[in-house]
């Protein structure tokens, strides 16, 4: 019964990659994960920091850090594999366990500008993402960028203050001062 089940939710699950990566395709998107290797140069990164185990939101999970898995989920993690394939199986494997007792063991995840990018436990993202969770426990590793004038990486820098100060990674702001906004609407100083 429990595989059968499981089955019918990859079968689901599936659809739903099938129609977001036709529509991706047709905004001119790839429709598979972006991967982070891909897009950033190893000499843009000016250090890289262990941030331990942190509930991981799954909203700023966006894609993979090599390419390895990128084709095997939409852009969404949903998984795009063939429902007789092994990573079918797995997958539905993975669902009847999440469903029994939960997935606890933590997925490995690279954060870069905000964004985390999966090293370990494609899977389970996408697992728990089908299921609506709304947070992940990860081992992450922190990417940060050499620092320049570009206004993302800007806000990244205030970002990385404010993290620091709060461990709140729910608040993400693309340009410069917001920080500084949130901080005194509250009623905080600068590094309160």
């Amino acid at each position: 019964k429990g595989v059968a089940m499981s089955s019918n939710i990859y079968h689901k699950a599936l659809r739903l990659a099938q129609k977001e990566q036709k529509s991706d395709i047709e905004n001119e998107l790839t429709g598979v994960l972006p991967v982070l290797d891909e897009h950033t140069s190893l000499s843009a990164i000016a250090y890289r920091e262990s941030l331990g185990i942190i509930d991981i939101p799954m909203e700023q999970i966006v894609g993979t850090v090599t390419a390895s898995r990128s084709r095997a989920f939409s852009t969404g993690f949903y998984p795009l594999m063939d429902e007789n394939s092994e990573f079918a199986a797995k997958w539905a494997t993975l669902c009847q366990a999440h469903l029994r007792e939960g997935i606890r063991e933590p997925i490995k995840a690279v954060e870069y500008l905000g964004k985390f990018y999966i090293v370990e436990g494609h899977k389970r993202v996408s697992v728990l993402k089908y299921f609506g969770a709304s947070s992940i426990s990860g081992n992450v590793t922190r990417w940060v960028p050499v620092q320049t004038d570009q206004p993302e990486v800007l806000a990244y820098y205030e970002f990385l203050d404010f993290y620091r100060l709060t461990g709140i990674y729910y608040i993400q702001f693309s340009r410069t001062g917001g920080y500084a906004e949130l901080t005194a609407a509250v009623g905080k100083k600068p590094n309160e």
